[in-house]
């Protein structure tokens, strides 16, 4: 499974316990229509099942499978990063499918603007439609977003499920030290990425989505909302702006997410991401954001533990 070719981009398929998915992944891949060569590099996470045994079974050249101890996603990403041989990272999940368009959309347009650190697209449903929660932010006529960390913090994470594809050497600087981000983590990686240049957009659907509820992140589940929380204050601290853009799109972010993140970590006696999520809140929220930290505990958490 590897081939002497040397790759110009890698796709990183993080995997736990989808035997029944990650081959659709993969030979959605292994279809694209592009004029470079390519790598895809599947990280089996543990799986407990036969994820690795129906990996070793597609015979391409361009599919290589490496193995760890279960981590999460970030920590799997991070290793299909490390291993990679491409000069840019493109990722997919487990459970999506890639249009055949996919990579050579992102690259020309990473091509046609190396003043950009990354590409990101429209993502769609499985039956091809657009994917109407993706909140996509303004950019200028030639699509480039020049303050990607803004419209992060304003519009979340509009890179639903990674559609992306990043020089390897801003995925490398973004990921340095980043394992410990369990949930949240493409969030965190767009952000930090974010602090290196800008983004350029793709109005194309590149990739369709299968939302599943044992996605290799959601495992971490009530995290989601904390560390979106922390990874959002700290990429703001790291980026040493001061301007009024940034600072109002954090407290937007902070008020949005810290009663439901603070609530839930109280449900869950998770003390001391309790702590540092009320920290966040009251350095950019209110006091009256406090009201929503009942709802949190009542109505989101406790009532829909299993």
């Amino acid at each position: 499974m590897s081939t002497s070719i040397q790759p110009v981009i890698s796709v990183v398929i993080p995997a736990y316990n989808r035997e029944d998915v990650i081959e659709r992944a993969i030979q959605s891949l292994l279809a694209q229509q592009c004029d470079v060569p390519f790598e895809v590099v599947v990280v089996n996470d543990g799986s407990t099942d036969h994820t690795a045994e129906v990996v070793r079974d597609i015979t391409d050249p361009k599919l290589r499978l490496v193995n760890q101890e279960n981590q999460g996603a970030s920590a799997a990403r991070i290793h299909g990063v490390t291993v990679s041989r491409g000069d840019y990272i493109a990722f997919l999940d487990s459970d999506d499918v890639a249009e055949p368009h996919y990579l050579q959309c992102l690259y020309e347009a990473l091509v046609a603007h190396p003043e950009c650190v990354m590409a990101y697209a429209k993502v769609g449903e499985m039956d091809g439609s657009w994917h109407q929660e993706q909140a996509l932010p303004d950019t200028d006529p030639d699509g480039v977003l020049a303050d990607p960390l803004t419209a992060l913090l304003q519009n979340g994470c509009f890179t639903i499920s990674m559609n992306l594809m990043a020089t390897k050497a801003a995925a490398k600087k973004a990921m340095q030290g980043r394992q410990h981000v369990l949930a949240s983590n493409d969030f965190d990686f767009c952000l930090r990425v974010a602090l290196q240049g800008p983004y350029v957009y793709v109005d194309r659907i590149t990739i369709c989505i299968d939302r599943r509820d044992d996605g290799i992140g959601k495992r971490f589940g009530y995290r989601q909302v904390s560390f979106a929380v922390l990874v959002a204050s700290e990429a703001v601290k790291l980026s040493l702006r001061k301007d009024e853009a940034v600072k109002r799109a954090l407290t937007s972010r902070i008020r949005l997410l810290w009663p439901t993140a603070f609530g839930q970590c109280l449900a869950h006696k998770q003390w001391g991401f309790a702590w540092k999520v009320l920290m966040q809140g009251l350095k950019w929220g209110e006091l009256s954001d406090a009201k929503q930290v009942y709802w949190a505990v009542d109505h989101y958490v406790i009532k829909k533990q299993p």
